[in-house]
This record gives C-alpha cells, structure tokens and sequence, in this order.
C-alpha cells in the first residue's frame, strides 16, 4: 500500500509538473495553441486526482476523470497534418505513425472512464489512476519531445 502511495504521489507530481510546463512560451494561434490549452487541462484534472487520492475524495476523483476522459476524445481533431511550429513538443512520430497516436488518445479516455467508474462504485481508483498515468506517460514518451532546459 505504502509503495502504491508513494508511486501515486511521484505521478501526481509528475502531472502537475506538466500543467506548468510552458506557461512562459508563445504559441502560434490555432491547433497548436489550443492542443496546448488542452493539455494543460488534463494535467491540471490528472493533479486533482493524485491530490484526491490522497485523502479518499471519490467524488473529485470521479468528476475530473470524467473531464479528462471527454478532454482526450478531442485530441486527434487537434493535430492536423502540418501543425508543428518550433514551439511545439509534438514529435513528427504523431503524423508518422497517425493510428498509434490515435490508439494511443482513445486508451487515455478508456482509462479515464476506468477511473472514473472506480471511483464512483467504490473501486481501486488509485489501480485505475495509475495505469490512466502510465498512458499519458507512454503516449508523451512516443509523440512528444522533451522539456528543453
């Protein structure tokens, strides 16, 4: 239990870390801009819910899985071919390997909806939160670069 606590608390971390990422960096207007803003939603919800499993508020939990899952539906729309800018993290992978990228947003709004589901039956949402994170770290390991320093 201990060691799933600690492992929630690191991904929460990790996931409020990236709601702040780029806040100082100048987006060109449109897709690139509002996949951003988007993202910073999701990690901002994914903050809430490592700041509510640590205090068992299920229905905080529950309530920003659900927008996490509705915010990754609208991920792909996002990325239309030809929207990179040196300002952007977006990896040409994205555009490459077009079906993973996709798999890789509807596995993020199936787990959302999993921790969700968890959370409002009483159900191991901290389990389901984990692999939710474990997706949003696979897909940023694929398709995105990393922070620059």
């Amino acid at each position: 239990m201990r060691r799933l606590s600690v492992t929630l608390a690191a991904l929460a971390l990790l996931a409020g870390s990236l709601s702040f990422a780029h806040e100082d960096v100048k987006l060109p207007p449109g897709p690139i801009h509002d996949r951003h803003e988007l993202m910073e939603d999701i990690g901002a919800n994914a903050k809430k819910i490592g700041d509510a499993l640590k205090v068992k508020d299920m229905k905080t939990i529950a309530a920003a899985a659900e927008k996490i899952a509705a915010d990754a539906k609208k991920i792909p729309a996002l990325f239309p071919p030809g929207s990179t800018s040196p300002q952007s993290r977006a990896k040409a992978e994205i555009w490459k390997d077009w079906a993973a990228f996709e798999k890789s947003a509807a596995e993020l709004t199936t787990t959302a909806d999993a921790v969700a589901k968890a959370a409002q039956s009483g159900g191991d949402a901290g389990a389901a939160a984990k692999t939710m994170f474990g997706n949003c770290k696979s897909c940023h390991d694929a398709f995105r670069e990393p922070e620059k320093d």
